[in-house]
């Protein structure tokens, strides 16, 4: 029996999660990298590795696809990254004739990828939202402090970072000063009550009638960095509430394919607040998978127009990035005592490394190397800064 074929355009942790999560099922793996460390990269599990330039361009992508095409036949296609995942809406004329592809409208994903775009059409759906500020230039309906985010993942270079807390007027001037010429490039939303465990992530799949046809569901318990950023510890738990948030959102849209929803539930308002959906696999699928959901094998499935199994998932593991959380702690000067404590907490759960598998060892290896050069380059750094300043 020939073995079906599935194309991960890898990113990051993503793409890592991605090539292990195809392979569980079975699949031969095709990677496209834009960069030779990239974690996938060290993966044995990717059959062919197709490198993009560094820099690449839409057109890039085309042709890697029509030669993959050309040698190995039609694939399935599964995106990894923001960028991606919009150019790969944006040229689904072209692939539809050389892959199987998840034909997600070029404007669901143009909307989602663009913050108040989303802001704007969630709003019209009765989806439940922080407040947001769309014109910067305007008074503030919204109190400080706020949290800054570029609209589409192209303006993060504008903004240095994924986003920024404005925590006092005197910050907000100097913002609106330091971006004057671009501050219709940002948005404002005000920053919901509740530590890092009020935040809920959900990676879903949706068929080609709109049905939510997978989902789960973890709490996040850590980020880096610290409480506005990527997933660094998480408790897999079933939350029924955001099954149906999900499932309604997903019909509002008219959406296909995979999505990460992320929610923020406020303890004293007692509700689940919308952040954000990412149009494409989440950062933690591996943790789905190894959890009982591979939304990967969803994606594959929906995008052949197969029938989709059910899956039941496994609660109450435990997904770790173990350096980059300690790194995001110490950062955030999070007391010595709590981390311990945190940790020791949680130290019996069933575990899922975000990059290391005793099966596929390298890239855990790698990426742990990297992070632990990081460490000692800072506490260098702090260390030459005291010296200086005594």
């Amino acid at each position: 029996m020939k073995t079906e074929k599935i194309i991960i355009i890898a990113n990051g942790i993503n793409g890592l999660g991605a090539v292990r999560s195809a392979h569980q099922a079975g699949l031969d793996v095709i990677t496209i990298l834009t960069n030779k460390r990239d974690n996938a990269a060290y993966s044995r599990y990717a059959s062919n590795k197709v490198f993009l330039p560094q820099k690449p361009t839409k057109q890039d992508l085309l042709k890697n696809l029509k030669e993959i095409s050309n040698t190995h036949g039609k694939c399935s296609i599964i995106c990894c990254s923001d960028w991606a995942a919009e150019w790969a809406s944006e040229l689904s004329t072209e692939i539809k004739d050389l892959h199987y592809f998840i034909n997600i409208s070029p404007l669901t994903v143009q909307t989602l990828n663009d913050k108040k775009l989303e802001c704007e059409s969630m709003i019209k759906e009765g989806v439940t939202i922080p407040s947001t500020e769309t014109n910067l230039e305007a008074p503030l309906n919204s109190k400080i402090p706020l949290l800054i985010k570029p609209r589409t993942f192209a303006d993060y270079a504008t903004l240095g970072a994924k986003n920024l807390v404005i925590s006092s007027e005197i910050e907000l001037v100097a913002f609106r000063k330091k971006f004057e010429d671009v501050l219709d490039r940002f948005i404002g939303q005000e920053i919901i009550t509740g530590n890092d465990d009020e935040l809920w992530v959900c990676n879903v799949n949706f068929n080609n009638n709109y049905e939510m046809v997978s989902f789960f569901s973890f709490q996040r318990l850590g980020t880096t960095p610290s409480h506005y950023g990527v997933t660094s510890m998480a408790l897999s738990k079933y939350n029924e509430s955001l099954y149906a948030e999900c499932a309604k959102i997903g019909k509002a849209i008219e959406y296909t394919g995979p999505a990460m929803i992320e929610f923020k539930r406020c303890p004293i308002r007692d509700s689940y607040f919308y952040i954000e959906t990412n149009p494409r696999v989440g950062m933690c699928n591996w943790f789905d998978t190894r959890c009982g959901v591979n939304n990967v094998l969803y994606s594959h499935l929906i995008s052949q127009h197969e029938e989709t199994p059910n899956s039941a998932q496994r609660d109450n593991k435990l997904f770790l990035n173990l350096t980059g959380d300690i790194i995001a702690r110490a950062e955030d000067r999070e007391p010595l005592r709590s981390i311990a404590k945190l940790y020791i907490k949680h130290l019996t759960k069933p575990k899922v490394g975000a990059t290391f598998y005793w099966k596929d060892p390298l890239p855990g290896i790698i990426f742990s190397l990297n992070n632990c050069s990081t460490i000692v380059k800072r506490a260098i750094r702090l260390t030459r800064n005291k010296v200086f300043k005594t």
